[in-house]
């Protein structure tokens, strides 16, 4: 899934995908607007992907052909739009390989994970794993030697994780004892995402169009999943899961169209750091889309592991742009 990615080596290089520029400081006034723009539009529409699982689990859409069926439409409703404007995706080896990882990392994990943990978690919690990314990115591109060790960021980490026991050990902030096994199957989608970061920074393929990037890798995730899907579901067409169904899958492929595309394009135009504000707005979306379809009464605790979290991805966010300052100057001394 296309989730914040709080640190990204093109970041702390100063250099950004498709020949774009990573260095938000010298991003003023209206060269801001347009990747605003795109970020809030990425961000409320991600915030919906909680709930579009919810009302699937609702009418026990199965979960495999569900992950197959919104990468098929959404990477479906890519190739016509990258056809119309001349922006396929590439077939080389190196695009494959990308669109292969990150349609695992991306797509699959997060989808699976966060579909059968609908079924038994409210769509207000699971929204809330997804403020773990940045911190577990961080301590991912730290490991790989991508990034230097800052306190913030490791402090913010640690705060998300806090977070994440606020909801899980308390009793009364989970509807049943037995749901912190489905919470920690939430988390498979932190990690999932968080891995992609790495990934999508490490390895993404020089000139690629951001709108042909992300419709390989849906495309991919698709001719993956459909094996999968025969396997697990038997031939499962989407009709079968009726209207409810049917709109929460579609609602699911609209998400992945608009916020795969919008991941890609303010990474290239503002940079990382600067699209780390995406999991503020996810929050924030993902909360008001459960209490507006489902009506869900949060607890105290899990309103206390909002706040634990969103400290945490601030104290992130803050270490990532010290390391990016500092790595700036450091080249500009070189120089």
């Amino acid at each position: 899934m296309p989730a914040a990615p709080s640190e990204n080596k093109n970041a702390t290089q100063g250099g950004a995908p498709d020949g774009g520029t990573a260095d938000t400081g010298r991003l003023r006034g209206r060269a801001l607007i347009l990747p605003t723009l795109l970020l809030l539009l990425g961000g409320i529409s991600y915030g919906g992907i909680f709930s579009a699982n919810k009302l699937a689990a609702g009418v026990s859409f199965p979960v495999f052909a569900y992950t197959f069926w919104i990468a098929l439409f959404a990477g479906l409703a890519l190739l016509i739009v990258g056809a119309a404007t001349r922006n396929l995706p590439p077939i080389s080896r190196a695009h494959l390989l990308q669109y292969l990882r990150l349609a695992l990392l991306a797509v699959m994990l997060p989808v699976l994970a966060t579909a059968f943990a609908a079924r038994e978690l409210p769509a207000g919690v699971i929204t809330l794993v997804l403020t773990l990314v940045p911190g577990v990115t961080y301590l991912m591109a730290f490991a790989m030697r991508m990034e230097r060790f800052e306190a913030l960021s490791l402090a913010g980490l640690a705060l998300g994780a806090g977070g994440v026991l606020l909801i899980v050990l308390p009793e009364q902030s989970l509807p049943d004892a037995g749901a912190w096994v489905w919470m920690l199957v939430a988390l498979v989608a932190a990690i999932a995402a968080a891995g992609s970061n790495v990934v999508a920074a490490a390895y993404r393929p020089p000139q690629t169009h951001s709108l042909a990037l992300a419709c390989g890798i849906l495309l991919a995730a698709a001719v993956v999943m459909l094996p999968v899907m025969l396997v697990a579901d038997g031939p499962y067409l989407f009709a079968d899961a009726g209207w409810p169904g049917i709109a929460g899958m579609a609602w699911a492929a609209t998400i992945h169209c608009v916020t795969f595309y919008c991941f890609q394009e303010v990474t290239r135009r503002a940079g990382a750091v600067f699209f780390a504000q995406f999991n503020y707005i996810v929050v924030a979306a993902g909360i008001f889309w459960a209490l507006l379809l489902f009506d869900e009464s949060l607890s105290i605790w899990v309103w206390g592991a909002l706040a634990c979290m969103v400290i945490g991805i601030w104290l992130v966010n803050t270490g990532a742009r010290r390391r990016t300052a500092g790595a700036r100057r450091r080249a500009e001394g070189a120089s």
